[in-house]
């Protein structure tokens, strides 16, 4: 196989990989990682109570319930009668589009919400009273099978942590004998074109992590985790509801009937209430920004919700250094650009390595298309004299190819960085307003809407990224006339492909690779004019 027809092949396996990604990060992306814990049952789980579902809308609730809306600094967390349970959770220092406090619970509401409960087996309390309320708490009031039933839901002070307190008091003459299952709720999926993709659910048993994600095959319909869970979650693209219960359970399960409704629930172990006895259950939620530290500080463990996929460790080392830059300049735009100077820098020796290599292909270009000529009629021998003459000149043909392969890791890995860090949502950085999201630095006419590929708005950085790939291209090769057909082609293509596969990404991971080649570009620009390499131009 000749020089060109390797790189054709080295470049072509290089798009097929980033193209086959983008199709696993839309159905897979941190799901289904394998674990070795609890039994996976599809057949237990309970079917949700028809009393806790339907298309009733907060505005409903409030005509025939009684409402209470419990307010720190963090959280804004509305409750009602009707299951003493959440009917909207808002973030106060996060913000939607709208510019409003983050919502984290649609007031839709088609599921059970955070802090509703069943016994099973599928029977809800029917009504529940407010009977104590302050600024942070709210103590509701029921009865069940003869048990007095009292839910305290408190917020703490200044954080994004609340406390469930459950009693149950058995006044009967009578012994008491039941189960309950707490739901942890569905999360509001954003109204951006990949935040569905991330919903999913993690549940940590004995520091073994199982994931579960509405996308792909990774749930079918519902399922129950035996054993008893350090903590359980539901989780979004930026966002999630985590509860710790306090106690030993019995099983975890998890549901999903559309793409945007999963929720999770713990089911308690069966208990046995003696007449006259009274038993407290306790359960810690946090509900926020998938931040580390603010996760840390709930559980030690929590950490383990911000995953990155296939290159986890390779992620965390990038936003832990993106985190530092950020803190230095105080701006993710400029800590992106020097987070990809900072590898540039580092894969220096390997860059240079390559334009060796391909300065050194060039040199017996001439030699090269001799032997093509002259073994034409034989491929086997005309390749054998190529590699033994690459072998004379001590030339890798893939040398060229290197740096951008063990770019490939660091690529999907900050591609997971800059769409899941909810550091960078709103991030603005020149003309580019959110670095999660595509420049979108100019709307098409409504005549227009909507291209193909180019969809609804004109990104610049993209287009930028293309045209610095030609010059790099035109760099390389000096303008030769020695070069192939194949590398004609390939020096026009590769940048167009570039640049439609990079059209819709992050605008931080476009900035990132339009950085890299810049900086590629004046690599090649000083090492081409150094003595060593002056002569014999390609």
């Amino acid at each position: 196989m000749n020089s060109e027809k390797r790189l054709l092949l080295a470049v072509s396996i290089s798009m097929l990989i980033i193209i086959a990604y983008q199709f696993y990060a839309k159905q897979y992306t941190g799901y289904g990682q394998p674990h070795k814990g609890p039994v996976v049952s599809a057949e237990c789980v309970p079917d949700v109570p028809s009393s806790l579902g339907g298309d009733v809308t907060a505005s409903e609730i409030k005509q025939v319930y009684e409402t209470k809306t419990l307010v720190n600094n963090n959280l804004r967390v509305e409750l009602t009668t009707d299951g003493a349970r959440a009917i909207a959770v808002d973030l106060l220092d996060y913000f939607d589009k709208s510019g409003s406090a983050q919502p984290l619970i649609e007031h839709n509401l088609k599921a059970p919400s955070l802090f509703s409960i069943t016994f099973l087996p599928d029977s809800a309390v029917a009504r529940w009273d407010l009977v104590e309320a302050s600024a942070i708490s709210a103590v509701f009031k029921s009865r069940f099978s003869g048990v007095d039933i009292t839910k305290t839901i408190i917020l703490s002070q200044d954080s994004n942590q609340m406390e469930m307190v459950l009693r149950f008091a058995n006044h009967a003459k009578h012994a008491s004998t039941f189960q309950y299952q707490l739901y942890n709720g569905i999360l509001a999926a954003g109204k951006g074109s990949m935040d569905s993709r991330y919903i999913g659910a993690d549940i940590c048993f004995d520091n073994q992590i199982i994931r579960r994600g509405i996308s792909g095959k990774t749930l079918k319909g519902k399922e129950s985790f035996f054993g008893s869970p350090a903590w359980v979650t539901t989780r979004g693209r930026y966002f999630s509801f985590i509860m710790k219960p306090k106690q030993p359970a019995q099983s975890v399960s998890v549901q999903s009937k559309t793409k945007n409704d999963l929720f999770t629930s713990v089911v308690s172990e069966p208990i046995a209430l003696m007449p006259d006895s009274t038993i407290e259950h306790r359960f810690l939620v946090y509900a926020g920004p998938n931040d580390i530290q603010k996760m840390l500080l709930f559980d030690p463990s929590a950490h383990s919700i911000i995953h990155y996929g296939f290159f986890n460790v390779i992620g965390k080392i990038l936003f832990d250094g993106l985190k530092i830059l950020y803190h230095i300049t105080h701006n993710y735009g400029i800590a992106i650009i020097l987070l990809s100077l900072l590898i540039s820098i580092i894969m220096f020796p390997l860059s240079r390595k390559s334009l060796q290599s391909m300065k050194e292909m060039q040199k017996i270009q001439p030699e090269t298309e001799a032997i093509r000529k002259q073994f034409s009629d034989n491929p086997q021998k005309m390749n054998k004299e190529i590699m033994e003459l690459y072998k004379r000149h001590k030339i890798n043909p893939l040398g060229g190819c290197l740096p951008m392969l063990l770019q490939i890791p660091i690529f999907f890995s900050l591609y997971q960085v800059l769409l899941r860090s909810v550091e960078l949502k709103g991030a603005g950085f020149l003309w580019i307003k959110d670095l999660a999201e595509p420049d979108a630095a100019f709307q098409l006419p409504t005549a227009v809407r909507s291209l193909p590929v180019i969809g609804t708005s004109v990104n610049i950085l993209p287009i930028l990224m293309a045209l610095a790939m030609v010059f790099q291209q035109k760099l390389s090769c000096g303008g030769s006339k020695q070069l192939s057909e194949q590398q004609r082609i390939m020096a026009v293509i590769m940048p167009i492909m570039f640049g439609l596969i990079f059209y819709n990404m992050p605008s931080g991971l476009v900035l990132y690779w339009f950085t890299n080649t810049m900086f590629m570009l004046f690599l090649q620009e000083v090492i081409l004019k150094l003595p060593a390499f002056a002569s014999d131009k390609c």
